[in-house]
């Protein structure tokens, strides 16, 4: 038994044994949150349900539903919704998202380890990695909350990125490509940049450049292919190709005052969105008369930079420029994005989960960072994030 322990925590030939207890493991630590999902909150099942029925429309507003001529719409996109479909069409709206979340994280441990060891090989920082995004990085929380369809989309996304980079790092299949980067798109929209790291690995690092352009024009068709439907839904909901609706939902007083002044993106945003994308600490809420109670957590998060540290050593990524270049291309062009947008993903606990959108790009930098960082420093930092993510939800649960 000892020895199948050191395997495991070797991270290094895993068998299906090994991977049956690491998944069965996860899924026990997770009972507590699985029986807590809300059945009644998550859009991407009222959706699902209205495509079985022929609808376009959901049958009854929900918080994050867009409003338009009399009717409700959700605004996100399809996918995560398409997901769903045929479990709703077996189950009914009475469908565990939380669970069906935690077993699409355990695909997304098995990919990780696998994109892992594209870029690290043998190393034993890979454990390390593994850990920090899984319990040391804001997709934590949003398994715990993908009751909601923020969270759940979030999840899936991952599953698709994951493939993804596997893809461009190995067998680079256009067709294959092509789908997945679609599919990422139409699950959360700033994963298009993806479409630097895809051009590239079939277009700049090959040597035939006929081929390569012939490759890249499979990848834009069977895009385009997966994404019409979706400018043809828009389309029948909002009379626009290019609305998706976002512009009709029912926000908090003071976002709804921003959007009214300022649209959805606006350079406006700015200093607010990079204060808690890259700055913002980690605050825990204290009151009562010598403020020593703790109330809560601060729901517009921690910037990722405080809540896990180890990213900063992405920096240090031992790859050939032009590799390191595409990878924070595609990372800077969603951080823009994301600091001229009209909200930061409130609600949260330590995390900005938009950077999640980023942060499986940004996983490859760091994985190919380990043996360039003090293997002390680089455990501790995952370790803090871990400790912090721990202590974050124990008082957001507690409170």
């Amino acid at each position: 038994m000892k020895k199948f322990i050191n395997e495991i925590f070797s991270f290094h030939n895993l068998t299906w044994k090994h991977w049956l207890l690491i998944l069965s493991l996860y899924l026990v630590l997770h009972i507590p949150v699985i029986t807590k999902n809300a059945y009644d909150s998550n859009l991407a099942v009222f959706q699902a349900k209205a495509f079985l029925s022929g609808n376009l429309p959901i049958e009854n507003y929900f918080w994050d539903a867009s409003v338009f001529e009399g009717k409700y719409y959700v605004s996100f996109p399809p996918f995560p919704a398409v997901v769903l479909t045929p479990l709703v069409g077996v189950f009914g709206t009475s469908i565990n998202t939380i669970l069906i979340s935690l077993l699409i994280s355990c695909v997304n441990m098995f990919l990780l380890y696998r994109l892992l060891t594209h870029v690290m090989g043998n190393s034993e920082g890979k454990l390390w990695v593994f850990l920090g995004f899984f319990f040391g990085s804001g997709y934590w929380w949003v398994v715990l909350t993908s009751d909601y369809i923020n969270g759940f989309a979030h999840v899936v996304c991952t599953c698709l990125l994951l493939l993804l980079l596997i893809e461009v790092l190995s067998k680079k299949r256009p067709l294959l490509l092509g789908v997945l980067w679609a599919l990422a798109f139409l699950t959360r929209q700033m994963t298009i940049f993806y479409a630097i790291l895809i051009f590239y690995f079939l277009y700049v690092v090959q040597p035939d450049k006929k081929t390569a352009l012939k490759n890249i024009l499979i990848v834009l068709v069977v895009a385009a292919l997966c994404v019409v439907p979706y400018f043809i839904l828009n389309y029948l909901r909002f009379h626009n190709i290019f609305d998706t609706g976002y512009l009709y939902l029912i926000y908090a007083a003071p976002v709804q005052e921003r959007i009214n002044q300022y649209g959805l993106f606006s350079s406006k945003y700015f200093l607010y969105n990079f204060y808690h994308l890259l700055l913002k600490g980690h605050n825990i809420f204290f009151s009562g008369s010598m403020n020593l109670q703790v109330t809560g957590m601060d729901q517009y998060g921690t910037s990722i930079l405080a809540a896990s540290p180890f990213v900063i050593f992405a920096w240090k990524a031992r790859q050939e420029l032009k590799f390191k270049i595409a990878f924070w291309a595609t990372i800077s062009l969603i951080v823009v994005s994301i600091l001229f947008y009209h909200n930061n993903g409130w609600m949260q606990v330590n995390t900005q989960r938009f950077a999640l959108d980023f942060f499986p790009a940004l996983l490859v930098l760091i994985g190919a960072s380990y043996a360039a960082i003090p293997k002390w420093l680089f455990k501790s930092f995952v370790a803090y994030a871990i400790a912090l993510n721990l202590l974050s939800y124990t008082i957001h649960i507690l409170r």
